[in-house]
């Protein structure tokens, strides 16, 4: 279904779109995805988009009061720091919202209770599953960092540097420990621990290549099922960088099954990678002294 109705307040002396953090403003616990976002707007001055989809006109009201939960919210977090932009459509929530976000540079959205995530009403599960632009899902009971941890899964046989590189990025803008997470479901190796070492030292050439030389890194190494491990960091951690998968067409989406096994259920903010081959050309290592922020 096409939008039917807006409304905006937009500054339209801003910067561009492309600059802006997109918000999916939902009718239930709108507040702590608009803090995320504003936070991540305020290191650099910029803007926060918040859209609430109506899906009928019914609705709008309900959807107006979000946005004013939201928007007071953001203003909450960051005061004058970034500029707040509200609008509201009727029509498809994932429909308008998928169609929305590549002109955003970060879309965040909040997460409702986990057995909610994959019904088909689910629009954060949608926007993961369709869009590639870097992505945050935020869960209801996000209140602020405290913790100074940032986590990234890593499997050294298949690295994806556009996580690695993410993580890195997030880790030094917080000043946070870097802990990288290496799934080790078995070892043929004749001994163990040189098969933990090999395993470690990869991870750490990884880690380099893509600019932990200059932030505190951790490397762990978990066995068993990758999305364990992940959620189990998730609950000590303020951060956890996951990877997209390259869309190939067909019924295939950009969520790869770690990803789709730990977005319903993870304790701390999910921030989602673009795809590598979606990330602009040139080195993919943070170098250093860039993006420190305040």
């Amino acid at each position: 279904m096409a939008p039917t109705s807006s409304q905006a307040t937009p500054d339209p002396g801003h910067a561009s779109p492309r600059g802006r953090v997109l918000v999916a403003v939902g009718g239930s616990h709108p507040g702590p995805a608009a803090r995320w976002a504003a936070r991540e707007a305020a290191r650099g001055g910029g803007t926060v988009h918040l859209l609430q989809v109506a899906a009928t006109a019914l609705a709008r009201e309900q959807g107006r009061a979000a946005l004013r939960t939201a928007a007071t919210a953001c203003r909450d977090e960051a005061g004058d720091r970034v500029t707040v932009e509200t609008e509201q459509v009727v029509g498809d929530p994932a429909e308008v919202l998928v169609a929305a976000a590549p002109a955003a540079r970060l879309v965040v959205t909040g997460r409702r209770d986990s057995t909610s995530w994959h019904s088909t009403s689910s629009v954060s599960a949608a926007l993961a599953d369709l869009t590639d632009v870097a992505m945050c899902v935020v869960p209801p009971s996000w209140s602020a960092p405290r913790r100074s941890l940032v986590a990234v899964g890593l499997d050294p046989e298949r690295p994806d540097r556009a996580a690695v590189t993410e993580a890195v990025r997030r880790a030094r803008l917080a000043r946070a420990v870097l802990r990288v997470l290496v799934n080790r479901p078995g070892s043929l190796a004749p001994d163990p621990a040189e098969g933990l070492d090999e395993l470690r030292r990869r991870a750490h050439e990884v880690v380099t290549e893509c600019g932990g030389d200059a932030c505190d890194v951790e490397v762990s190494v978990v066995e068993g099922h990758p999305a364990s491990g992940l959620l189990a960091a998730a609950r000590s951690a303020d951060l956890l960088v996951l990877g997209r998968r390259e869309h190939r067409g067909g019924p295939a989406t950009y969520l790869g099954p770690v990803a789709r096994a730990v977005l319903p259920w993870a304790e701390c903010p999910v921030v989602l990678s673009r795809p590598e081959h979606e990330r602009e050309p040139g080195p993919t290592r943070v170098p250093a002294g860039e993006d420190l922020g305040p």
